[in-house]
């Protein structure tokens, strides 16, 4: 194979490569100032340099690819400089300065990522901000030498000509070079094995140094394995219980939907709920920073919207700051994600608040691996009759349970109590307990002797009693003749004005129950329907 040397292409085209650098130098400078622009800002007022500019938007993949283009470019005219003794000093600073801003990107690009998820120490930004305004002055020096090169550099300065001859294009800078492909196998095994005969007797005569040297290398590797792994970056599965500032929490289920509890359409995207127990750590007394927490989704990064774990109050009690205290409590997290991303690996990361809020690099980073259920997927599970308990095991109400022992339907009932008025004299009394007159349909009154329990880990402030649940869930269906008739229970609660009797629940149902040859309660919890059989 023949090849040509091309460094004379380089020297007849000098000028127009340095030219390129110059376009390529003023655009990353560009990019740089609008960067430190964004810090400068975000230093004074986050909210409104979030809200004027996209933080994603200011580095993507070109802005690192030009910085490559950069250092390659440099590279390229540092070995032309190198092979002529030409002055090359310009070109060493210049690869220097794109080394250093390509890792002041690649820190700063993650950081961008998710700085509309939680609120940056201002000693980091502010250390940003100052990075960038020295990244800027330096690149200025840069982009003014490369277009004094580009336009017209002194030509006796550089020892360079004004043409091509002066240029110093030999016949040397274009010669053929010969390469050949073929290789003797015999000889190139007999040089490997000479290689390593000579390996070895280098090892025998410095073991004790190339040993050394050895070990100090694997112990650093396996600091930096340790670090990175379990340091910086801590790996969870659903379930497993984790600490981070001043907190103690793990991940009890997570769940996708579109709907509220009563099947009511609340987005038309979709919403990750996450739910957490969590407890603070002994001595601390704190509040959980859900700005730490983000759903990862490939690239992608979203933040807590909690408007959505108020409404989805049947799933738990969204956290707003609540104090936490030695024992467990559940909360529900919610992210609004696109629905086309419902179906893909999430991860909810949790940055302990040693890391960016605090202006330290190198803090643990917390990935919970989530195992998302589908809510909407119907299925009929369990029915029960008087006496008989109804669990909802296999449900997002987990440990809850209903036993009814029995049932009356009546349009008033009446109840008897003492009254007294002294220590000791006291009269038979009573009161009619009666449905409202709100609705647009007659009503009659059914009392259910039951014993409702509720887990306590769903920890939800507007699912608090039996009418609750009822309201929530339940529906009465009854037959009359051959047709089936179907009514959601929506009523008040509806107790005693004066008896103490706590021992029967009121719910009012539609007057036509009372002729009914069929009876039932039925309780649907997110597609899941469950039945509880009266007659």
């Amino acid at each position: 194979m023949i090849l040509r040397k091309p460094y004379a292409f380089f020297i007849r085209y000098f000028k127009l490569f340095h030219a390129i650098m110059a376009v390529l130098v003023a655009f990353l400078l560009y990019r740089t100032f609008t960067i430190y622009n964004f810090f400068r800002a975000y230093v004074i007022d986050y909210s409104s340099a979030l809200n004027e500019l996209s933080p994603r938007s200011l580095l993507n993949m070109y802005s690192f690819v030009m910085v490559l283009g950069v250092i390659i470019l440099t590279i390229i005219l540092l070995s032309v400089m190198i092979y002529k003794k030409k002055p090359k000093k310009l070109y060493v600073y210049n690869l220097i300065v794109y080394i250093l801003v390509i890792v002041l990107f690649g820190i700063t690009s993650p950081v961008l990522r998710d700085i509309s998820a939680s609120i940056l120490d201002l000693r980091f930004s502010s250390a940003l901000r100052d990075f960038f305004m020295i990244a800027m002055f330096i690149q200025v020096v840069s982009l003014v030498l490369f277009i004094v090169r580009a336009t017209g550099f002194d030509i006796k300065q550089f020892d360079f000509g004004t043409d091509l001859q002066q240029l110093d294009i030999n016949e040397q800078d274009s010669e053929e070079i010969e390469v050949a492909l073929e290789f003797d196998k015999n000889k190139v095994n007999r040089q490997i094995r000479y290689n390593l005969r000579q390996l070895k007797y280098v090892y025998g005569e410095n073991k004790f140094l190339i040993n050394t040297v050895t070990v100090i290398a694997l112990v650093i590797l396996a600091f930096t394995i340790y670090f990175n792994v379990g340091i910086y970056t801590a790996s969870y599965k659903q379930g497993n219980s984790f600490s981070a500032s001043g907190v103690v929490m793990s991940v009890r289920d997570t769940y996708l939907t579109d709907e509220g509890p009563i099947g009511n359409n609340i987005t038309d995207n979709m919403v990750v709920v996450v739910r957490i127990d969590v407890k603070k750590e002994y001595g601390n007394n704190k509040v959980l920073n859900t700005g730490l927490a983000t759903l990862r989704i490939g690239d992608e990064s979203y933040g807590q919207n909690v408007n959505y774990a108020k409404e989805l109050y049947d799933l738990g009690t969204a956290y707003t700051n609540q104090e936490l205290t030695d024992e467990f409590k559940s909360y529900i997290l919610t992210f609004a994600i696109p629905k086309e991303d419902a179906d893909k690996d999430m991860v909810l990361k949790f940055n302990d608040d040693v890391s960016y809020v605090k202006g330290e690099l190198g803090a643990k980073n917390i990935m919970v691996t989530l195992n998302p259920v589908l809510l909407e997927e119907t299925s009929e599970k369990q029915s029960a009759k008087i006496g008989e308990n109804l669990l909802f095991d296999d449900s997002v109400l987990v440990d809850a349970g209903l036993k009814i022992d029995n049932y009356e339907i009546n349009d008033k009932f009446r109840l008897n109590y003492k009254y007294c008025y002294a220590t000791d004299k006291c009269l038979d009394s009573y009161e009619y307990v009666t449905p409202t007159a709100t609705g647009n349909y007659i009503k009659t009154l059914m009392k259910l002797k039951a014993d409702f329990t509720i887990d306590k880990n769903i920890n939800s402030n507007q699912i608090t009693s039996f009418n609750d649940f009822l309201n929530t869930f339940a529906s009465i269906n009854y037959r009359i003749n051959n047709t089936w008739f179907s009514k959601n229970i929506s009523t008040q609660s509806i107790l005693p004005k004066v008896s103490t009797d706590r021992s029967n629940y009121y719910i009012e149902v539609p007057n036509d129950v009372k002729q009914a040859s069929e009876i039932n309660l039925t309780f649907n919890v997110r597609g899941n329907t469950y039945k509880y059989i009266l007659k």
